[in-house]
């Protein structure tokens, strides 16, 4: 996976000068994005830049003034000036290697800062939807558990009254049959009454 491109900082301007890029770090602003970099690692590797920019400018300074001091005495000491420009051009010849290699390290870094950013993503993506699948599935286990439970008592419930309606039908029956009976008997001691009188 390469790098995507520069980084894009808030407040940069590409065509500004280069002697803005210490403000340009120490003001940087990165927008916080799900999948974007850590802020400390990122913060830590500005330092980083900073620091080994300022050092840079430092070793470059030294030489160009070396080097204006060597071209002052050029007429005088042609030689020593001649000598004075070559480490100069040596001195900034490694500070451009140096520069060249800061920015490797840390595209490398950034990039090794985003994989193991999506990595961890990836596997924090996995592990909950493994979680909410089984969740899901004692879910279902226990709604349908439920359901056979009421379809349980349904059946209980539809039995007991078809209990209680066989009770009440024979209670009435034998309700009925007693009255009928009690009728009878009632009738019949009425007929044998006015003939015993």
């Amino acid at each position: 996976m390469g790098v995507q491109g520069p980084l894009q900082v808030q407040g940069y301007d590409s065509g500004m000068d280069t002697g803005d890029i210490l403000h340009v770090l120490d003001e940087a602003d990165f927008s916080t994005k799900m999948r974007g970099y850590d802020p400390f690692e990122v913060d830590e590797l500005l330092d980083r830049a900073g620091q080994e920019i300022k050092s840079l400018r430092s070793d470059l300074k030294s030489a160009s003034d070396r080097a204006d001091m060597a071209e002052a005495r050029m007429e005088a000491e042609l030689v020593p000036a001649s000598e004075a420009r070559t480490e100069a051009e040596s001195v900034l010849s490694a500070a451009e290697t140096d520069s060249r290699r800061i920015r490797a390290e840390a595209e490398t870094e950034a990039e090794r800062i985003r994989d193991a950013a999506e990595v961890e993503l990836r596997q924090m993506v996995d592990d909950g939807r493994r979680k909410l699948t089984t969740e899901t599935e004692e879910l279902v286990r226990a709604r349908d558990a439920v359901r056979d439970d009421i379809d349980m008592d349904e059946q209980h419930i539809r039995a007991h009254r078809d209990r209680i309606l066989s009770a009440v039908a024979d209670l009435t029956r034998l309700a009925e049959s007693i009255g009928v009976r009690s009728h009878d008997q009632t009738a019949g001691a009425g007929q044998t009454s006015p003939a015993g009188g």
